[in-house]
């Protein structure tokens, strides 16, 4: 049975190394050939088209004990079709690489080549109202802390379910469901899913009101019932505005208990006409003092950005394990500055702490400085480059992540169209 299981595997390996470029052809003919036939009831569909080409240059320092540096390269190419009857397909192919990663100069294998995003889109639904979107969809829920649609990482993140986005008068409601594993598929061994309902109310005297609940699962044999679920208030007054969201997280993962929450807090201080800003910030993800009770109070990020939340030198991508399940405190000045239409500048101030001390004697993570400037250069043509600065403490020495400093800096063009 494992011969024959790994002999289809090997014959499946071949049929997607061939089909995958023939996927690029069928969007070219798609897009350039295929012209319907106008009706009298429909005129013929409108369809337009994307991409975007980001290379992008990093180095980062210690990879074991010294400076390490590559190229990267984001390809996409996107499909948009839309018809008058409220129907529209989207399609968004991806590729993702470093520069030499292939064989050689004429390797066809086109590893990376993939649909990122594929989906049908309904409007006005009969008796529901709203969109609705099937198929595999990036989607940004609650300001990106716990689903998110990252921009930085060049894969980006995308979902395989179904979306509806419902107008309620002047607020709106979105409904989710994911299939994040498929148990009957040769990659996993359970199945998994998350079910999320967001709502959001437009701003009014006392701010703005949102609510948010996440319910994700995984079947046997590890089993995880997780619920999150939390508001979230915003409110600009003047040059002043404020965030405020807090969430609970409860469940049972594998026969254990746990019980977590987050706290989110934001004030911005806008100058110049809203071309500067002051921020002041703090986020606390709750930690587990004991990880030998039975219970645990890590509180876990989901499917959230974390290089725009968690300092852009990545050492806190994965929360609760990079803080060995002890949380993480974070302190933060930004500050932020657009001279111009076509310049931005930033710069982030970071003081990393665990939320429990544990068996650490301390619970100092990091701090960490990170500085970058955003450029229009030409139409269409973006320049980013950065510098991330990180001094380890005494936190981080002991769970052994960083010894003294770690340095990052990258310099990245965007063409997008």
């Amino acid at each position: 049975m494992h011969t024959t299981h790994t002999k289809d595997m090997t014959v499946s390996s071949h049929i997607l190394l061939w089909l995958k470029p023939l996927l690029v052809f069928a969007l070219l003919v798609l897009a350039g050939l295929i012209e319907p036939a106008p009706s009298a009831a429909q005129a013929g569909p409108t369809i337009s088209w994307g991409g975007e080409v980001r290379p992008r240059l990093y180095g980062r320092e210690p990879i074991f004990g010294q400076w390490d540096h590559w190229i990267s390269m984001r390809t996409r190419v996107n499909l948009e079709v839309t018809f008058e009857s409220g129907i529209g397909l989207y399609f968004q192919l991806q590729d993702v690489r470093l520069w030499g990663e292939e064989f050689g100069t004429r390797d066809p294998a086109a590893d990376q080549l993939d649909f990122h995003q594929a989906y049908l889109a309904v409007d006005s639904v009969p008796g529901i109202g709203g969109t609705v979107r099937l198929g595999r969809q990036e989607v940004d829920v609650g300001e990106s802390r716990l689903i998110a649609q990252p921009n930085w990482g060049h894969g980006g993140q995308s979902f395989d379910g179904v979306r509806l986005l419902r107008p309620v008068g002047e607020a709106s409601l979105d409904l989710l469901y994911f299939r994040l594993q498929e148990g009957s598929s040769p990659n996993h061994d359970n199945s998994a899913d998350v079910v999320a309902v967001a709502f959001y109310s437009p701003e009014g005297d006392l701010g703005a009101f949102d609510f948010l609940v996440i319910h994700d699962r995984t079947g046997e044999p590890a089993e995880t019932h997780r619920t999150t679920v939390g508001p979230k208030w915003r409110k600009r007054s003047g040059n002043l505005s404020f965030r405020a969201q807090g969430m609970i997280q409860v469940g049972e993962d594998a026969g254990q208990n746990f019980s977590s929450h987050m706290l989110a807090l934001r004030s911005t201080l806008h100058l110049l006409g809203d071309r500067a800003g002051l921020t002041l910030w703090y986020d606390q993800l709750s930690g587990d003092s004991d990880l030998s009770d039975g219970t645990s109070g890590s509180f876990s990020t989901l499917f959230g950005a974390r290089h725009r939340y968690y300092g852009r030198s990545d050492y806190f991508r994965n929360i609760p394990e990079d803080t060995g399940g002890l949380g993480l405190r974070d302190l933060a000045l930004k500050l932020e500055y657009h001279p111009n239409d076509f310049l931005s500048m930033y710069l982030d101030l970071h003081s990393f702490r665990t939320d429990e001390i544990g068996a650490l004697s301390s619970q100092n993570l990091a701090e960490e400085v990170d500085l970058w400037l955003e450029y229009r250069f030409r139409d269409r043509l973006d320049i980013e480059v950065g510098y991330s600065l990180t001094r380890a403490g005494t936190a981080m020495r002991e769970l052994g992540r960083l010894e003294g400093t770690g340095n990052m800096v990258y310099l990245m063009t965007s063409v997008a169209f």
